[in-house]
């Protein structure tokens, strides 16, 4: 990589995200080795193609590609689309709920070619209501809990696992740097095209796996993730059973695509509906019980917050 080459096409699929999008592309084009974002609106009927013009205007050093598709693709034909559009050899994806950290697509790309990787992303980090993004990476640090970064029975990573430098997976989640050749030859599946696309950034990422190639995942970089309360539409706002259907519905597709090379390739026994359905018990798990589990422990962690600044003020 020679410094100051532009080499990088950012692609963002989105769809009636002005909102998210005037607070988080700034960062985009912020992007050292990167000149040219395509955005690409999935049928998307609200102002963002006048947000991204206003935007793009501020920088006129990054080449600005609105596309505009009439019908509804989802985000997997999205990035197919823009992928079409892009001129350059790598390409980043974001979604357009994500601040990139500065540094972001640099990393990954010095990264990628120093381990001669399929795809490479940094660590995302979910922002608190009230943090700013730099405050939201510190209290991240290396991860926030003792826990193995992937389980490969669910087929599912840790987001929040604790681990230094630079790991490997076999895949990650949505925003990495892959290579345009990759994409030409072997695109997104566009059937993750309804609900909540659940599994469309893994399937590309397990398919470049099971070639052969690595997935890494480097502490070096980050994206940061709006809070709930930032982002008021997308496939993880609907409905709770919803989500839960096209969840399970999506992994047992994924599943029946990949799950054979994928469990003789990383050594798993069981058969693959029963890690369809361990899957399915979880998937509940995480939609019903763990986040009433969260509350209570968020509201314990500030009830004992609470009675140590109690303490301090009545210390004599």
């Amino acid at each position: 990589m020679v410094r100051g080459r532009a080499l990088i096409t950012l692609i963002i699929p989105t769809r009636n995200r002005a909102h998210t999008l005037r607070l988080v592309a700034s960062s985009y084009y912020a992007q050292e080795g990167v000149d040219e974002i395509v955005f690409v609106s999935d049928a998307g009927e609200d102002d963002t193609a006048e947000v991204v013009d206003a935007i793009s205007r501020s920088h006129p050093q990054v080449t600005t590609v609105f596309v505009r598709s009439d019908v509804r693709l989802g985000a997997a034909g999205c990035r197919n689309l823009g992928v079409s559009h892009a001129r350059n050899p790598y390409i980043l994806f974001c979604d357009d709920d994500e601040y990139l950290e500065p540094g972001y697509a640099i990393t990954c790309l010095d990264k990628l070619e120093a381990y001669g990787a399929g795809a490479v992303s940094g660590r995302n980090v979910y922002m608190l209501e009230g943090e700013t993004p730099a405050e939201a990476i510190a209290r991240f640090g290396i991860g926030l809990r003792r826990a193995k970064p992937f389980n490969y029975l669910l087929g599912e990573r840790l987001n929040g696992a604790r681990y230094a430098g630079d790991i490997t997976l076999p895949y990650t989640h949505a925003i990495i740097l892959t290579k345009r050749d990759y994409l030409l030859d072997d695109p997104f599946d566009p059937y993750y095209c309804r609900g909540n696309g659940y599994r469309e950034e893994s399937d590309y990422q397990i398919r470049l796996f099971l070639k052969g190639m690595k997935i890494y995942v480097t502490n070096d970089a980050h994206s940061i993730h709006l809070p709930p309360s930032k982002v008021q539409t997308g496939g993880q706002r609907t409905h709770l059973w919803q989500r839960l259907y096209w969840s399970v519905h999506y992994t047992s597709y994924f599943y029946k695509k990949h799950y054979s090379a994928y469990s003789a390739k990383v050594g798993l026994r069981a058969p693959r509906l029963v890690a369809v359905a361990a899957f399915a018990l979880f998937a509940a798990y995480r939609e019903t019980l763990r986040p009433v589990l969260h509350r209570l422990a968020m509201a314990i962690l500030r009830a004992r917050s609470a009675r140590r600044r109690t303490a301090l003020d009545v210390t004599p």
